[in-house]
């Protein structure tokens, strides 16, 4: 199987990665340089059809798996044409070319909790399905995103997840636990919102379930999140106590006392049973710091 990676320098594109197996082959792209992750790999500016074009002529995949995104939620919300440029642009070239190219492989975008408002009618994890309703310029553009997946003639699958954490060597942007860790260990406090419920996902979790879409042809909605509902202070908290740094360093926040130039949803959990159902099965917060301490 060939799968081609988009994003391949980010966290999740370094976890896709390490966790192919023998049978896949996968051809990476990203707009930097080589992360030599040890795949053929072609740099592209998606935003360019003629640059998408090319690659898939390269790549030949039977897989995309495009997480290349802009995903600073605040700078989206400040420049909203290059979001839209960069996560629903590029998509729409992806899949467009892809139909002309190769119709019969398979599409795969990484969205986001975020296409949701975070005020359900019932309170309970949103399953696939629900009313999608986005309160930021950041999450309408993965919303938009997802439109042109679902005018791919072949098969595709939307991925949806939510506040991916990790750690990779290649990965050029911190995430929420290397922010915790890296204020902790230089003394310093930092504050963290308890008003905003999640599910944390694992970036190694994330992609072993994108590998699970691609190689069972999954088709739909998909939500491949953490299993357990945490606000970013406890998931902050729980860093702390797995590396022995100082809990009470960590300062409670709310959205009254620190307003961002992006709303978020202060209720958007993932349902994971249908994912569950495929064979995906992500690791608690307590579970994913005691393998990512092996590496930090």
């Amino acid at each position: 199987m060939r799968i081609l990676i988009t994003g391949a320098r980010g966290l999740v594109g370094y976890h896709i990665a390490a966790a192919a197996s023998p049978s896949m082959t996968l051809f990476l792209t990203s707009r930097g340089e080589d992360p030599n992750l040890g795949y053929p790999y072609l740099a592209a500016d998606l935003t360019q059809r003629a640059e998408v074009e090319r690659l898939l002529r390269w790549a030949e995949p039977d897989v995309v798996i495009h997480s290349a995104a802009m995903t600073l939620v605040d700078a989206c919300q400040e420049n909203p044409e290059l979001c839209w440029l960069h996560n629903v642009t590029a998509t729409r070239y992806l899949v467009e070319t892809l139909a002309e190219l190769r119709p019969k492989a398979q599409f795969v975008l990484v969205s986001t909790d975020f296409v949701y408002d975070g005020f359900p009618a019932l309170q309970r994890p949103y399953v696939e399905g629900d009313y999608e309703a986005p309160i930021s310029v950041y999450g309408a553009s993965k919303l938009a995103a997802e439109a042109w997946v679902r005018t791919y003639p072949g098969c595709w699958a939307i991925a949806r997840t939510a506040l991916v954490y990790g750690w990779a060597p290649t990965a050029p942007r911190d995430n929420i636990l290397l922010r915790v860790l890296n204020q902790l260990k230089a003394g310093r406090t930092i504050a963290l919102f308890t008003d905003q419920v999640r599910t944390p996902t694992w970036a190694a979790d994330l992609a072993t379930g994108l590998l699970l879409l691609a190689t069972e042809q999954a088709q739909g909605i998909y939500h491949l999140a953490g299993p357990t509902l945490e606000t970013p202070c406890s998931l902050g908290q729980k860093a702390a106590a797995a590396w022995g740094l100082p809990v009470e360093k960590i300062q409670p926040l709310t959205r009254e006392e620190f307003v961002q130039p992006a709303p978020r949803p202060p209720y958007s959990p993932l349902s994971i049973e249908k994912a569950r159902a495929l064979g995906y099965n992500p690791h608690t917060p307590e579970e994913a710091f005691a393998q990512i301490r092996l590496h930090l």
